[in-house]
């Protein structure tokens, strides 16, 4: 979810020390859903980064909430997000991507639309017996096609390309069965604004975000190793964890706000089940900071798999067959 319009929209406040405090806020909402099947494995659409592959699907909606920290350790402003995200085939291992997120927040209070964020996400490899995944993707978000900056709670001006690699590795071919269920997903990102600096002098950073994502599927489990009961079947827990880390063009840190050079992050469990047609994810996220949030935060996602909804029309790729399914 690539790290995400929520997280950078949910930035933007009329005030510079407002924006500071939100500085990491929703820091794990995704832009990019999908769930990936690589052989008999499901990598379903995680809530912190994006799953390695391309699919035909649509996200609708997601939704993330965080308290901000105020600098001095008070709380700040009670954060909302409310995002979609269509993203499409072209061929079995080339995917496009759009999305955009209106969020609002309370205390004081404030609201607007994200800047349109696109994405283009090419699978490098992949394979079936060891279930493993290799992505990288192009992301832009698009300045001034969200909120204006007369509103109260801004898009940024400027555009955002953002640079992604991507990688998953099922163990259904570990030795121990006690282990098949379980999956690893990484990402790693390097962002690069496209101004340096705004009209009131601060600054824009470049910024790297790196996630991970610990899964065990019982449906794996189910299929695979042992059979479980009824209410299991479809699950998968997970725990994860994304931070980004400012690398240049820095603002230090001003009396009565965050600067731009702190990490910001969240950890925490997931929980998600997935239907045939649809998936449902939840979160709880955890800040690693007081620049990252003040409590415990929410992530939540419903996605609908267009590539089973519609095999034969909005759900193939544009050019080719679609990729071989395996038995999940």
């Amino acid at each position: 979810m690539n790290a995400s319009f929520h997280t950078r929209a949910l930035r933007r406040a009329p005030k510079p020390h407002m924006l500071a405090a939100c500085a990491a806020l929703l820091a794990g909402a995704p832009a990019a859903y999908a769930h990936t099947i690589v052989g008999d494995r499901v990598f379903p659409a995680t809530l912190t980064i994006d799953d390695p592959g391309v699919n035909d699907e649509l996200a609708l909606p997601s939704f993330a909430t965080m308290t901000s920290a105020n600098a001095d350790g008070s709380p700040g402003s009670f954060n909302y997000s409310m995002g979609w995200e269509y993203a499409k085939t072209i061929t079995a291992d080339l995917g496009f991507s759009v999305g955009s997120a209106f969020n609002w927040q309370t205390r004081p209070s404030a609201q607007g639309w994200s800047n349109i964020e696109t994405q283009l996400k090419y699978v490098l490899w992949q394979d079936a017996k060891s279930e493993s995944i290799v992505a990288t993707a192009f992301n832009v978000e698009w300045g001034n096609t969200g909120s204006p900056q007369s509103a109260s709670l801004p898009s940024d001006p400027f555009t955002r390309l953002t640079f992604k690699l991507y990688a998953g590795k099922g163990f259904g071919d570990a030795s121990a069965d006690w282990m098949k269920p379980f999956a690893i997903t990484g990402e790693y990102d390097f962002s690069v604004p496209t101004r340096s600096s705004n009209s009131d002098g601060s600054l824009n950073p470049t910024t790297i975000t790196y996630g991970a994502t610990l899964q065990c599927s019982l449906l794996y489990m189910n299929s695979h190793v042992q059979e479980l009961p009824w209410m299991f079947r479809q699950l998968v827990p997970a725990f994860e964890a994304v931070f980004t880390t400012p690398v240049s063009n820095l603002d230090q840190n001003a009396p009565g706000a965050f600067g731009t050079n702190v990490t910001t992050g969240v950890v925490g469990p997931s929980l998600y089940y997935i239907g045939k047609y649809f998936e449902l994810g939840v979160m709880a996220q955890l800040p690693i900071n007081s620049a990252s949030g003040a409590h415990v935060g929410a992530l939540a996602v419903v996605d609908f798999f267009l590539d089973d909804i519609a095999p034969d029309t909005l759900g193939k790729p544009l050019f080719g067959a679609p990729q071989a399914r395996g038995h999940y």
